[in-house]
């Protein structure tokens, strides 16, 4: 198929073309609603010379006792979660577990579209903790078994299956339309009795003595901890400014949703990764679904992107006419949706939790995405979340103090991630991936990581890869991972 002839978009990579995926065009009324509302202005200036204190940078404020305010109270709970996306939306339902009271503030009407749509099978086990896992069977989504891996310049490949990972317990996982599983899963949160305010934008956070507020477009939310869900969206991270850019993985991927895509010959349900030409042209993803359809994308640098100044189409169509795995499996392929680029620019947080606050999942960190990482470790995240809150309501102490734990232990878990996505992009590494069966332990070892299996330190691979030593700690392994 040839590609159509779009406008140039190589400058504008942050916004992208994002249209939805029926293949029709956002209303302009649509598009105006999908984005924030401003928090409206004060109808009040102060006095030229009046002094007004400032909090300190990168804060919310914080005082001894909350002024009233005057926006009128939408409610108050025990938690307030900003975001009802996977991970948002799995802290709610886990939180009513317990007992709590909960709201969700989400400033999107669901459904709406996401990338980010393979799963990984340590999530598995968090979802049937949540109740919401026989739902997410009884919609039908594509369950996956594996993952293959393929060199383009070579056509070397390996497939890693699930059940044979360290752990032999977690051997399947989900493809999914976020559109649809995304909705299933806020669904079910509001069903366990979660309050869900939707369309709804929060504004601001502050702390107090004795409460946490949190400001919205519509009124204020009162509650002993407020939850950051919002993904790349950074409520809080950005407000802060503790959003720290990676210096180096910098990258934007170009990407659409096709039908006639020659699918994985061992298993039609496993996602492909293609890593492409050198580091700049990057990788493709190829994620199949339970309808038909595929989602095809290509993940490339920032810089790369912006010099080739195409068209999210024009880039997609030029990277796979110029990958030899990639180009017999789209040979016949027709787009069924609206072309898109987004920037996928890594970024991690200063600080995931303050008195009275915490950061879940993409609203604290972002990953590079190759590994499928990013619902996992929101949905972990979610899970680490609701084990503090038990905690910290039994102690009657939401201080930062109080929530350091589930901090160390999300970065450590994003640690391992990050350490193995370097190794990805080191082609000796690679090399030894799609050569793995001739060393049975590594690819056990392999097959773990991709499972999400990151807390694991009895797998060599991961003390190995943080400097902690192990099995593979030897000339070979050194040689191989740089």
């Amino acid at each position: 198929m040839k590609p159509k002839k779009g406008k140039r978009s190589g400058a504008r990579i942050a916004k992208g073309r994002k249209q939805n995926v029926t293949g029709s065009r956002k209303t302009k009324a649509s598009r105006k609603s999908s984005k924030p509302t401003k928090p409206a202005k004060s109808a009040k200036k102060p006095a030229k010379n009046s002094k007004r204190a400032k909090p300190a940078a990168g804060t919310h404020r914080k005082s001894s006792a909350l002024k009233p305010a005057s926006s009128p109270v939408l409610g108050r709970f025990d938690v307030a979660i900003v975001g009802g996306g996977p991970g948002g939306s799995t802290l709610a339902a886990l939180l009513r577990k317990q007992g709590r009271s909960v709201c969700i503030v989400e400033r999107e009407k669901f459904p709406r579209f996401r990338i980010g749509e393979s799963l990984l099978p340590f999530s598995i086990d968090i979802w049937k903790k949540s109740g919401a896992l026989q739902k997410i069977h009884d919609n039908g989504f594509m369950v996956k078994r594996g993952a293959r891996f393929v060199i383009d310049e070579t056509l070397e490949e390996e497939c890693f299956w699930f059940k044979n990972g360290l752990d032999k317990d977690h051997p399947y996982a989900f493809q999914v339309q976020r559109a649809d599983f995304d909705k299933v899963l806020l669904d079910h949160a509001a069903e366990m009795g979660t309050k869900v305010f939707q369309p709804l934008s929060a504004t601001s956070f502050s702390a107090g003595a004795d409460k946490a507020v949190l400001e919205t477009t519509g009124g204020r939310i009162e509650a002993q901890v407020v939850c950051d869900v919002s993904g790349r969206w950074t409520f809080m991270s950005s407000r802060q400014g503790q959003r720290k850019i990676h210096p180096t993985h910098r990258k934007v991927t170009a990407f659409n949703h096709f039908t006639n895509v020659v699918r994985c010959e061992q298993d039609p349900s496993n996602i492909i990764i293609v890593r492409f030409g050198d580091t700049k042209m990057g990788w493709f993803w190829l994620i199949p679904f339970s309808d038909g359809t595929t989602s095809v994308g290509v993940v490339a640098d920032a810089e790369y992107y912006r010099q080739a100044n195409l068209s999210a189409e024009q880039f997609l169509w030029k990277s796979i006419k110029e990958s030899r795995a990639m180009e017999p499996r789209m040979r016949h392929a027709v787009a069924c949706g609206e072309y898109r680029s987004e920037a996928d620019f890594s970024f991690t947080s200063d600080r995931h939790v303050a008195d009275r606050l915490i950061k879940v999942g993409d609203a604290g960190a972002f990953i590079d995405p190759v590994f499928s990482s990013g619902v996992f470790l929101s949905t972990k995240a979610a899970e680490l979340a609701a084990e503090t809150l038990d905690s910290a309501f039994a102690a009657n102490d939401f201080s930062a103090k109080m929530f350091q734990d589930y901090e160390q232990k999300i970065r450590s878990g994003t640690a391992v991630f990050w350490a193995f996505i370097d190794a990805f992009y080191n082609r000796d590494f690679l090399k030894q991936m799609v050569t793995s069966r001739r060393r049975p332990l590594l690819q056990s070892s392999i097959t773990s990581l991709l499972a999400g299996d990151i807390y694991n330190m009895d797998n060599a691979l991961i003390t190995y890869l943080t400097g902690q030593g192990g099995a593979f700690a030897d000339e070979e392994m050194k040689a191989l991972v740089g």
